[in-house]
């Protein structure tokens, strides 16, 4: 940008840095994309005078193709931010010709002034008599000593400004990257898809001194407010980006922002043709990673550009098949199952994915060699993927009951991959299983300031207080997390166990039939409200003993009927059925046999040599 006209342009209560390309409210700089900066930029170089539509395209987006409904949709955002701060009509639309600025526009000339009173002076010196040279010649050292002088200080300005950028940058310990806007240049239309946003997230969470929130927590906050999304996600700043697709280029335009004040800390633009997409995301990755964590070695640099996997469709399968798995309802195991195996057809080399299946398996109960063979193949293709040590870990827990070699690959996972929010997860669970419940809390909170949004979490931690006996707590956290996803499954659960131990009867059979429901394809909301009518009048008629009793599983096929009728036992006050229930699930080994020692409905069994006979064979005693 020339200096010419000065580089701060003020017009109505904002200020533009031309050359700093930022423009300020007041003393907080405006919520704007590089590109409409610099489209302002241009803009109010001439104000009044039209600017051609292939000047802009020339001057904004130089050496690449972008079609004039792009740059429609520039001016149209820039338009509306304008207006929002009271500079109403300042740019103009000349038909068929471009565009014009026509605010009035105030500048700061001081630089140009100084330069033209020594060119001014230099000339005079020359038209004057020698005795009014010496004089003038010093005059003109003078002016330009001041000169030098004014910009010495700016420049020291500018080096106290960049050293400021910098501790401010290294001050950010939490991020949350959004999804960025996807544009197809050549229809000019746009979604809010991850893209390369996810790939951040996945290769960001690596780095042990910053958090970033993971992408489940961020797909509610795609196409809005990016200050708004920080605060709700409780992060010091987040990144926001666009992703302009021609059929040749791809362009990419990110900007990190603080979110205590809203102003730009970091930014890039980065161009390469279509082919070269993994280049551009690696140089991405360098450089917000550089200045997120200035001190990263050459090795964690290698970490962070290492590619996941070859294919893009594989990467959006395995995306999608955890979308579904985290909802954790039946039919979500099953989508997510078969997406994963999608993936692995599309990769048959794609580590993830195959943890991702084994994930499945493993949390539906179902083939837990298989389960095992699908992550100890991710683990040969990527020894130091910290999700498979994670799914390891659940594996050794839940299936093989080797809870000292579960707790070993939990820590490997979280060392490898600290913002890895599922290892402190199910390590919390494995705390909770053995009783320590305290140690357990503060691990799932770990996992909560990494995923705070997460229902999953928040239930569990609720699960964890009904363990230990703190059943005002565990309602808590369970409504929090139905207050995220109202329908999640695992919620109504928790709260069914914690009414029918506390002997609340009515709730419990609503959080029952809500959970039954919920387990299933979504109902309608009428059918809903009729069964949970029909479940209250049986209950009133008949007593929670009976209901209860209603409850028992005949059907085999349910690997854990055995466990779920030892609960129902336990409440109705059979323990001899109880222990035999036990028996059985301990023998089959059922998933959710884990739990016998944690879960508070046994505590009239605890003193049984048959219920101890269980703990040992479990090593759990």
């Amino acid at each position: 940008m020339s200096n010419k006209n000065g580089h701060l342009r003020e017009f109505g209560k904002l200020r533009l840095d031309a050359e700093k390309r930022v423009l300020w409210s007041g003393s907080k700089p405006v919520r704007l994309a590089l590109k409409e900066i610099e489209l302002l930029c241009v803009l109010t170089e001439n104000p009044g005078e039209v600017v051609s539509k292939g000047e802009l395209l020339d001057r904004v987006w130089a050496d690449s193709f972008v079609e004039e409904s792009n740059l429609s949709r520039h001016i149209y955002i820039l338009r509306k931010t304008l207006r929002e701060f009271g500079a109403e009509a300042v740019i103009e639309t000349v038909p068929r010709r471009g565009y014009r600025f026509a605010g009035e526009l105030r500048r700061d000339h001081q630089i140009v002034v100084e330069r033209r009173a020594v060119t001014r002076t230099v000339i005079e010196e020359i038209q004057a008599e020698p005795e009014q040279r010496k004089q003038t010649v010093f005059s003109a050292k003078l002016a330009a000593f001041a000169a030098i002088l004014t910009l010495l200080l700016a420049g020291g300005g500018l080096i106290a400004w960049r050293a400021n950028q910098a501790v401010a940058v290294t001050a950010i310990k939490s991020i949350a990257v959004l999804p960025f806007n996807t544009v197809n240049a050549k229809d000019g239309d746009g979604d809010n898809g991850l893209g390369i946003s996810d790939l951040l997230i996945s290769r960001l969470s690596s780095i042990k001194e910053i958090t970033v929130r993971p992408t489940r927590a961020v797909l509610g906050f795609s196409g809005g407010d990016s200050i708004t999304a920080g605060q709700k996600l409780n992060v010091d700043a987040v990144l926001e980006g666009t992703v302009i697709r021609t059929a040749e280029n791809i362009r990419v335009t990110a900007r990190l922002l603080r979110i205590s004040d809203g102003s730009s800390i970091w930014a890039g633009q980065f161009e390469k043709p279509v082919q070269e997409e993994l280049a551009l995301q690696n140089e991405i990755l360098i450089q917000l990673a550089g200045a997120l964590a200035p001190d990263l070695n050459e090795e964690q640099k290698d970490s962070l550009t290492k590619p996941f996997t070859v294919s893009p469709e594989a990467y959006e399968l395995y995306n999608r098949g955890r979308q579904h798995w985290n909802k954790r309802s039946t039919t979500g195991m099953l989508e997510a199952e078969r997406l994963f195996k999608s993936a692995l057809e599309k990769d048959p080399n794609f580590a993830l994915a195959y943890v991702g299946l084994a994930d499945t398996l493993a949390m539906r109960d179902l083939m837990p060699a298989v389960s095992l063979n699908a992550v100890n193949r991710a683990l040969e293709i990527d020894p130091k993927l910290g999700e498979a040590h994670a799914t390891l870990g659940f594996i050794k827990m839940f299936a093989e009951w080797k809870w000292s070699e579960a707790e070993a690959s939990f820590q490997k996972s979280i060392e490898l991959n600290p913002n890895y929010a599922t290892a402190h997860h199910w390590y919390a669970t494995l705390l909770a299983i053995e009783g320590r419940h305290e140690q357990a809390k503060a691990e799932m909170h770990r996992a909560l300031e990494i995923d705070p949004l997460s229902q999953n979490f928040l239930a569990d931690l609720g699960q964890i207080h009904y363990f230990a006996g703190e059943f005002a707590d565990a309602e808590e956290y369970c409504r929090r997390a139905l207050a995220v996803d109202p329908d999640f499954i695992l919620a109504h659960k928790y709260l069914f166990d914690i009414f029918t131990i506390t002997g609340d009867g009515k709730r419990a059979i609503e959080e029952r039939t809500r959970y039954a429901f919920h387990a299933n394809p979504a109902p309608v909301k009428e059918s809903l409200e009729s069964a949970i009518r029909d479940t209250a009048e049986r209950y009133q008629k008949s007593g929670l003993p009976q209901y209860l009793t209603d409850l028992l599983i005949r059907a085999p096929e349910y690997p854990n009927h055995s466990y779920h009728n030892a609960i129902i036992y336990s409440l109705i006050g059979d323990k001899e059925k109880s222990l035999q229930s036990l028996e059985q699930a301990c023998n089959g080994r059922a998933f959710l046999s884990a739990f016998v020692k944690a879960d508070p409905v046994f505590r009239e069994l605890r003193t049984e040599p048959r219920y101890q006979a269980i703990l040992r064979k479990m090593n759990l005693q």
